[in-house]
């Protein structure tokens, strides 16, 4: 997975959970969509450096939907139309429903939704090498430790006192966990709280078993969003 320093801000993307096609292969390509508001068009207009990352991210979301890989929420075709048949016209797009294995029509990346989940279960499935920003060093502090005298005898040291650097899986596992989702939390808003599926997927895809990632996503997630999900919204 690469990383890059320049990566925008995509946090209010995290409590989005549908996207468009081009939306999708956006992000992935570490580019806000509500700064390129004409797409990956206009991306490669500009020209932005990764709008290849965003056409190969949206091209291969393409294939695996019409593989089965990737599931979607609606599909739609695109078919444009030009004024008496003369291409370089005047032209009008037409898009309908379509099913995602009908190849005899294009799928459009601009109308078809898929949810994050499924999104996240593909990148996890197809190995998908997205772009992400570096993880925010932490740095460890040190503590100081003395030595207490005891009946004129020097007393060694407690050994746990001075390990304080102590590293396993599991706690790189809980902050990695910390740095992608739970940073954004607002405990007054559950809308912001990842999903169980989102951490827990995250989670397999960076190699945790799935016991651990359970782990991890029941020691971080607060009591009060335990056995339940994000709140349903109102039709």
């Amino acid at each position: 997975m690469p990383t890059l320093d320049d990566i925008p801000d995509l946090t209010h993307w995290k409590t989005v959970q549908e996207f468009s096609i081009e939306q999708a292969a956006l992000l992935l390509a570490g580019i806000d969509p509500l700064d390129f508001l004409g797409g990956i068009e206009e991306a490669r207009k500009l020209p932005h450096p990764r709008w290849k990352d965003a056409w190969g991210f949206a091209s291969g979301m393409v294939s695996a939907i019409r593989r089965g890989v990737l599931s979607v929420v609606k599909c739609v075709s695109e078919e444009t139309i030009w004024e008496n048949g003369v291409w370089g016209g005047e032209c009008v797009v037409v898009y309908e429903e379509m099913k995602p294995t009908d190849r005899s029509k294009e799928v459009s990346k601009i109308k078809t939704i898929i949810t994050r989940d499924s999104l996240f279960c593909w990148t996890a499935q197809e190995k998908v090498h997205f772009v992400s920003k570096p993880k925010p060093i932490i740095p460890h502090q040190s503590v100081k430790t003395k030595t207490i005298n005891r009946n004129h005898f020097n007393a060694p040291p407690s050994r746990a006192l001075l390990e304080t650097t102590h590293r396993s899986e599991g706690l790189e596992f809980v902050d990695d966990a910390i740095n992608q989702f739970w940073l954004t939390y607002d405990e007054n808003d559950p809308n912001t709280a990842p999903s169980k599926s989102e951490i827990v997927t995250y989670l397999e895809r960076k190699g945790a078993s799935n016991n651990i990632a359970q782990a991890v996503d029941l020691i971080l997630r607060p009591f009060t969003l335990r056995n339940k999900g994000r709140p349903k919204k109102r039709q």
